[in-house]
């Protein structure tokens, strides 16, 4: 349909032009004394339209022979940067299929490109760092221009940790500037650096930043977490200002975290600091869905000092779980630790009822437990029955068809 108007068009153009030379009747008369020259109009136009064409042409000609020496640089800088890019292509493809000293040799041509110099050194610098050849690895990163230097101490901080060497990645790192630390890249060398040295509170720091923006699974920062903050607790020592700021350093979901509940507390309880460190345990058993069997037996060790509003709570809980033995274990050690033995025994002899087959060990204990509190109250024959019920139990745990029972 197009080139059916474009003929419409040109059969109209030619109708005007055939119309308007046939009625144009002008002449132009040339005076170039002693000469007379005199043309009709429409041979005048013509000859004015072949002369501008042929001016024109002249003058393109003029143009394009001027600058063929630019041309013919333009065009060797073209192919230079085809080669160029041809050989980076071939160099990173020749890396990453472990071909690298092909490699190496590319990115060696591809580099005499100031566009591609970067880009090229650094993949000849990892090539040479494949090969241990670090001499030429590091004459690579020395010839990086400016703006490509924090890439290449990145990469140098990657080589330092893979060597072994985390001081002196983490020490690379912070000779970066503030922008280039905070890269997700940085971040997650860092992150390793400080797991190698120990150095607890950096790790916190990164896991939390790099889980924050997605840039690590979430199981394996949740792992990285956890054995920042219970180092962190174990640091503390027997310093209870020094836990409590560590604790309060945590995140909430962080301090329902079982393992770090009972880290803490036994780390107040080491520090002098028993009912700080029984709060925590009680805290924790407050919470919905909480397993007595994970806090019970680290609370039981902390009964010194307790008064009549702890043993109300062991009732209250022995009403939360009736079937659990270590609420009757706990309920039994606070009120013989309260020298209400009657109560005691009741609950110590109800935790052995409850205990399954599984929970031979904690049977054993509970029947211990039970024993002293009968030689306290001069029941030798009852203490004697208890104390080889608790051998039984405890004994038949070493025994090898018995292994799974521990």
């Amino acid at each position: 349909m197009r080139w059916l108007i474009w003929v419409l068009i040109l059969a109209a153009a030619a109708v005007l032009l055939a119309l308007g030379t046939t009625l144009n009747t002008g002449n132009v008369a040339v005076l170039l004394p002693p000469w007379r020259v005199d043309v009709s109009l429409n041979f005048a136009v013509l000859l004015l339209l072949l002369a501008f064409v042929v001016f024109y042409l002249v003058l393109r000609g003029l143009s394009l022979l001027l600058g063929m020496p630019q041309a013919a640089a333009e065009f060797r800088a073209r192919r230079r940067m085809r080669l160029a890019a041809q050989a980076l292509h071939n160099g990173m493809f020749d890396y990453f299929g472990g071909r690298f000293r092909r490699a190496e040799r590319a990115a060696q041509r591809a580099a005499e490109f100031t566009d591609f110099a970067p880009a090229a050194l650094m993949t000849a610098a990892q090539s040479a760092q494949q090969l241990q050849a670090y001499d030429r690895r590091d004459a690579y990163l020395e010839q990086l221009p400016q703006p490509a230097r924090d890439a290449g101490a990145l990469l140098k901080a990657q080589w330092q940790l893979d060597a072994k060497q985390p001081r002196e990645a983490l020490a690379q790192l912070r000779s970066l500037p503030a922008g280039v630390q905070r890269r997700t890249h940085a971040l997650r060398i860092e992150l390793q650096a400080a797991r190698k040295v120990g150095d607890h509170a950096a790790v916190l720091r990164l896991a939390r930043t790099l889980l924050k923006h997605g840039a690590l699974h979430p199981a394996a920062a949740q792992a990285m977490l956890h054995t920042a903050a219970t180092g962190l607790l174990r640091q503390a020592g027997d310093d209870p200002q020094a836990l409590r700021t560590t604790w309060h350093r945590l995140t909430a979901q962080e301090r329902t975290d079982p393992t770090l509940v009972i880290a803490a507390a036994r780390g107040f309880a080491a520090a002098g600091e028993v009912g700080e460190a029984r709060q925590l345990l009680i805290d924790a058993l407050s919470r919905p869905h909480a397993e007595p069997g994970l806090f019970m037996p680290s609370l039981r060790a902390m009964l010194t000092g307790i008064d009549a509003g702890f043993v109300a709570q062991t009732e209250q809980w022995l009403g939360r779980w009736p079937q659990e033995a270590q609420a009757y274990f706990t309920a039994g050690a606070a009120c013989a630790e309260m020298q209400l033995w009657g109560k005691a025994q009741q609950h110590l002899q109800k935790a052995i009822q409850s205990c399954s087959d599984d929970e031979r060990r904690l049977r054993g204990q509970i029947h211990a437990a039970l024993a002293q509190l009968l030689e306290g109250i001069e029941r030798e024959d009852q203490a004697q029955r208890h104390w080889r019920e608790a051998a039984m139990d405890l004994s038949a745990l070493d025994l090898p068809g018995k292994a799974g029972l521990n």
